[in-house]
C-alpha cells in the first residue's frame, strides 16, 4: 500500500501516528472488501436447476481421461449437490462420472467465487471447481481449486494462459498440516478472489496464493466435475475404491460494488443465439461486434442502418446509478473506414443521458462525432461531461447510428469507450471539527474505516468511488492530508 503514496503523504502518516500503528497499517495487504452477492447454487431442490446448469453427457476426449460423463451422476438431495463416480462401464469407458456447467446461463467477469465441499478421494480421482471463457474458446482457465485423489490433504489454484502449443500456467498448491481430517472427511469452502489484476486463492478464507500474470478480462462460466484417470492425477488401480462422491452445500458467486463500464472495448461478442450482441452491451437495430476494424483488442462495435424507414436508429447502450449533481465523464472513439464509409445523411452520435425511477429522460448531453464528410480511416475522439439533473436515478451511455432520409449505406465502430462518474474526495477535516489536518483527522478516519460509529465523521468511501474500504481511500486520504490531489 506504502508504495502508491506520495513521499510526503508517507512522511505525514509517519509523523502522525506511532511507529508501531504505522507499522501495522502498511503491513496490511488489503482491507477488508464489501460482496454483494450475485448469484448462489444453495441445492435446495430435487434436481439440478436447468435455469443455471447443464449437465455434460459423453466421453471425455482430453487429458488421457477414462471417464463418460452421465448426467445421472449428478444428483441433488438433502441440500446438497453430489457428483458420484463409478467403476460402471459407460459409452466405451470404464468408468462414470459427472460434470457440470453455467456455460451460456451464468457468466461472470470478475468476483468472488465459493464453494462449500466435501471431495472424493482415492488413487485416479480429480475433482474440479473452474472457470472458462464465456467465448469457449481455451485458454484462459481459473482452477479454483483442483484435487488429486492420492492426496486428499492438498488441493491447488492454478490460472491458465497463452495459445497451444506454448500455452502455460501458474498454480499454487494449499497443503494442510494434518492427513486426517482431510479435505475428503471434511466440508471446507474454496474460493478465488478474481480481480482485474490478480487472482487471490482461499481456503477456509486463507489466502495462499496470489497470482498476477495474465489475469484473464472475459466473461467466463462456471464448471464442476470430476475427471477418472488422466496425465496428472493419474490411473485407478488396484487402490482405488468405488464409489466416490463429491458433495457440494453451495456456490456463490459475489462482485464488489460501484458503477463501472463492462466491456467498454467491445473485446467479447455476446452469447450464441441470443439478442444480446455484445457482452454487458445493450442493442437494438443493426449495432453488432466486429473485428473487420478496432482501435485496439480483437473487436469493436459496428453500427449501421435499418434500411427501412427515413431517420432510423441503431446503437448501444449501458446504464449505471446516478444521483442529482453527480457528474459523469463520456469519451470513446469511432471511425468509418473508406471501405464502408457512411453515405450522406448518416451520423454517429454520443449521448449522456439520465433517467429517473420510471426510466424517462430527465437530461442529456449529445455529440455528433461523425457525418458523412468525415474523414474516413480516422479515429476521432471525442470527450465531454454532464451533470445529473434533479430526480436522476440512472446515468446512461449511448452510442448511436442514425440513417438519414436518404437511407444512405456505410458504416460506423466504435471504440475504447469509457463513462465513468467523477470521483471527489471529501474533506480532509475527517472529524468535521474544524480543525485540520490534526491526529484526531488521522484517529478518526481509522476508527469509521475499522467499523466504530462517528455520527460527524466522513465515510468510509473517502473517494467517492463507489467501493468502500478498499486500500485506494487510504491512499486518497493520506495524500490529500499531505496536500496531494485525490486520483
Amino acid at each position: 500500500m506504502i508504495e502508491r503514496m506520495t513521499h510526503a503523504a508517507q512522511h505525514h502518516v509517519l509523523r502522525l501516528l506511532s511507529a508501531s500503528a504505522a507499522a501495522s497499517i502498511f503491513a496490511a495487504s488489503s482491507l477488508a472488501q464489501s460482496w454483494n452477492l450475485v448469484w448462489q447454487e444453495e441445492f435446495n431442490g430435487t434436481s439440478l436447476d436447468a435455469t443455471s446448469w447443464t449437465p455434460i453427457v459423453g466421453p471425455w476426449p482430453y487429458n488421457d481421461e477414462r471417464q463418460y460423463y452421465s448426467a445421472s451422476a449428478i444428483t441433488v438431495a438433502n441440500g446438497r449437490g453430489t457428483i458420484t463416480s463409478t467403476n460402471v462401464p459407460q459409452g466405451g469407458r470404464l468408468y462414470t462420472s459427472g460434470r457440470m456447467d453455467t456455460n451460456g446461463k451464468r457468466e461472470f467477469l470478475f468476483g468472488r467465487f465459493e464453494m462449500r465441499a466435501r471431495l472424493p478421494r482415492t488413487q485416479g480421482l480429480w475433482p474440479a471447481f473452474w472457470l472458462l471463457p464465456a467465448a469457449d474458446q481455451w485458454p484462459p482457465e481459473i482452477d479454483i481449486m483442483e484435487m488429486l485423489g492420492h492426496e486428499p490433504n492438498r488441493v491447488y489454484g492454478s490460472n491458465h494462459w497463452g495459445n497451444p502449443p506454448t500455452s502455460t500456467y501458474q498454480t499454487t498448491p494449499y497443503q494442510l498440516t494434518t492427513t486426517n481430517p482431510n479435505f475428503a472427511t471434511t466440508y471446507n469452502t474454496f474460493s478465488c478472489d478474481w480481480m482485474p489484476d490478480r487472482i487471490d486463492f482461499y481456503v477456509n478464507g486463507n489466502l495462499y496464493a496470489t497470482h498476477r500474470s495474465r489475469v484473464p478480462q472475459e466473461p467466463m462460466y462456471i464448471i464442476v466435475n470430476t475427471a477418472v484417470g488422466g496425465f496428472w492425477p493419474g490411473y485407478p488401480n488396484a487402490t482405488t475404491a468405488f464409489p466416490q462422491r463429491f458433495e457440494m452445500e453451495w456456490i456463490r458467486v459475489s462482485q464488489l460494488p460501484g458503477p463501472k463500464l463492462m466491456n467498454p472495448g467491445f473485446e467479447w461478442p455476446g452469447p450464441a443465439n441470443s439478442g444480446q450482441r455484445v457482452w454487458y452491451w445493450q442493442n437494438w437495430g443493426n449495432a453488432e461486434y466486429s473485428e473487420a476494424l478496432k482501435l485496439s483488442g480483437v473487436g469493436a462495435g459496428k453500427m449501421y442502418g435499418n434500411f427501412n424507414t427515413p431517420n432510423n436508429t441503431s446503437g448501444f447502450f449501458q446504464d449505471m446509478p446516478a444521483s442529482p449533481g453527480q457528474v459523469f465523464n463520456a469519451s470513446g472513439k469511432a471511425q468509418t473506414p473508406s471501405w464502408d464509409r457512411m453515405g450522406a445523411g448518416n451520423q454517429a452520435r454520443m449521448s449522456i443521458e439520465f433517467r429517473n425511477q420510471t426510466g424517462a429522460v430527465v437530461g442529456s448531453a449529445v455529440r455528433t462525432v461523425l457525418t458523412s464528410t468525415a474523414a474516413p480511416d480516422t479515429w476521432i475522439e471525442t470527450a465531454f461531461t454532464a451533470t445529473a439533473p434533479a430526480n436522476t436515478t440512472t446515468a446512461r451511455v449511448v452510442l448511436t447510428f442514425q440513417q438519414g432520409s436518404q437511407l444512405a449505406s456505410g458504416a460506423a465502430w466504435w471504440d475504447d469507450v469509457a463513462f465513468t462518474p467523477q470521483s471527489a474526495c471529501d474533506t480532509v477535516d475527517f472529524n468535521r471539527d474544524g480543525v485540520f489536518p490534526d491526529d484526531a483527522d488521522v484517529t478518526a478516519f481509522f476508527n469509521v474505516m475499522a467499523g466504530a460509529q462517528c455520527a460527524s465523521c466522513g465515510d468510509m468511501d473517502f473517494n467517492n468511488n463507489g467501493v468502500f474500504p478498499e486500500d485506494q481511500d487510504v491512499v486518497d486520504f493520506f495524500n490529500v492530508l499531505a496536500g496531494g490531489s485525490c486520483d
